[in-house]
Parts: C-alpha cells; sequence; structure tokens
C-alpha cells in the first residue's frame, strides 16, 4: 500500500510540473500573451516646431524600427526615422527627422509607450543641433489592425504606381514593379527637370501581415541633372491601404536623406 501511494504521488508530481512547463512555454512563445507594438498607424505630431508638420500622418511600426510620415496638402513630407532598443518593453530609443528636400534636420533621442493593436505615443527631443533647433514633440499614434493583419503577398504590389511627393514643384514618382517584388522602372522628376533613376526590391518579412522591406538604389541621375537624393542605397518599409489595396505608402532612408511617398495604382 505503501508503494502504491509514493506512485501515485510522484505521478501528482509529474502533472503539476509538466503544468508548470507548458504555461511557461506558452507565456514566453509568439502567442498572444506578448506584447508588441508592431503595426500600421494614422495620427498627429503636437510641439516639435516642424516646419513641415502636415494634415495627415502616417506611420509604421515593425521590430525595433518605427517610421513616419507627416504630409502637408503639397504632398510635402516631414520623415523620421527611429530605432528602438527592445520594442516589446518600451519605445525608448534613438533617429532622425529629415526635411523633403531631402536632408537629414536633427539627430534625435525618443521615448515612448504603446497599448499592443490600440495606440503608441513617443517623445522626441533633439540629440543634436542640425539644420534647424528642434524643441520637444510627440508623435501620437493610432493602430490600425485592420490595415496591418491582410497579410502581404508581392503579387498584390505589381503593376505601376505613381505619387506626387512635393506637387509646388511638380515632383512625381513613377514604379513599375514585377511580381517578384523587383522595381523593373523607377523615377522621379520635378518641374525643373531634376530626375532620380531607381532600382530595388520589395521583399516580404511575415506573409501574415502588411508590411515590406523595401530596398531603393539611386543612380543619383546624370552629369547635367543631379538627382535630389543622391547616389546611395536606401531601405525601408512600404505597406498597401485600400479596400483595392490601391494606396502604397512607402518610406526610406540611409541615414542621411530620406524619401516618404503615397503612390496609387495607375
Amino acid at each position: 500500500m505503501e508503494k502504491i501511494f509514493r506512485i501515485k504521488s510522484l505521478v501528482s508530481a509529474a502533472v503539476v510540473v509538466l503544468g508548470l512547463v507548458l504555461t511557461g512555454c506558452g507565456s514566453s512563445g509568439g502567442g498572444s500573451s506578448v506584447t508588441s507594438p508592431n503595426g500600421i498607424y494614422s495620427g498627429s505630431i503636437t510641439g516639435g516646431n516642424l516646419t513641415f508638420n502636415g494634415l495627415e500622418e502616417k506611420a509604421v511600426i515593425y521590430n525595433n524600427r518605427i517610421m513616419v510620415l507627416s504630409n502637408n496638402s503639397n504632398g510635402v513630407s516631414q520623415i523620421f526615422d527611429m530605432e528602438v532598443v527592445d520594442a516589446s518593453v518600451s519605445l525608448a530609443g534613438t533617429g532622425a527627422n529629415y526635411s523633403p528636400f531631402p536632408s537629414k534636420l536633427n539627430d534625435l533621442i525618443i521615448d515612448g509607450t504603446f497599448v499592443s493593436g490600440s495606440s503608441a505615443s513617443i517623445e522626441f527631443v533633439e540629440q543634436t543641433t542640425g539644420t534647424v533647433t528642434l524643441t520637444p514633440g510627440t508623435i501620437n499614434l493610432t493602430a490600425s489592425p485592420a490595415i496591418y493583419s491582410k497579410g502581404s503577398d508581392l503579387v498584390r504590389l505589381s503593376g505601376t504606381w505613381s505619387g506626387i511627393y512635393d506637387s509646388g514643384f511638380g515632383k512625381v514618382m513613377t514604379l513599375t514593379i514585377n511580381a517578384n517584388g523587383m522595381i523593373d522602372v523607377a523615377s522621379s522628376i520635378d518641374s525643373n527637370g531634376s530626375s532620380c533613376g531607381f532600382t530595388g526590391t520589395f521583399s516580404l518579412l511575415d506573409s501574415a501581415v502588411n508590411v515590406y522591406s523595401l530596398n531603393l538604389i539611386s543612380d543619383g541621375g546624370d552629369q547635367v541633372i543631379v538627382c535630389d537624393l543622391g547616389a546611395g542605397t536606401f531601405s525601408g518599409l512600404a505597406w498597401t491601404e485600400g479596400a483595392a489595396d490601391e494606396t502604397l505608402v512607402l518610406l526610406t532612408s540611409d541615414g542621411n536623406k530620406a524619401r516618404a511617398v503615397v503612390l496609387t495604382k495607375n
């Protein structure tokens, strides 16, 4: 009888230990208990004396990168490109803001909080004074889970897209993307004839979410007409919007210059 009691006690202990192990696995894996700020957002910017702070803010957070564009009525974008230390803990890190012309204005220190799938708030202060002195400000973002969770597919990007990124100077970007995400033809041009030629690639990050990585290479223009971005390799993020995914939003930078464009499928 004593032996039976001991066996039952050992079995009970094993069940308890197994339950604890399974519970621990569930909390540390990729399930719903893990919080993340990843998502597509819209919002507003308060403070910051931003010269080009606009009427419409769009943002994407993916892993530890945050990219924000602020479009005014001319399509001119104030651009933020920021990197956080550990987005699962807080939105603390560093970054930069860029003018649409398209140089870096300031290096930034950021800190912020988020509610997974709902909202994010990012405070920024100037780390080094650049072209202008930047006063502290806050980026207030509201998540758009329906846009973020629709998934991604390179075939969805195939076709020709165009978008104005400064109507005051007639600046238009055009991209033709094939079904593999390769940019077959790409250019941007303004009313003065300044033009850029591009090559590059869109890639899937996670087919379950509507975010793409972007690698864009600018040729710098020819010797007569200089490209405002200059020659270089730019990395960034992109996503689609609209019932038929007819809008493509892309943000890209190389650490010194940046470009953000909202394009429409032709």
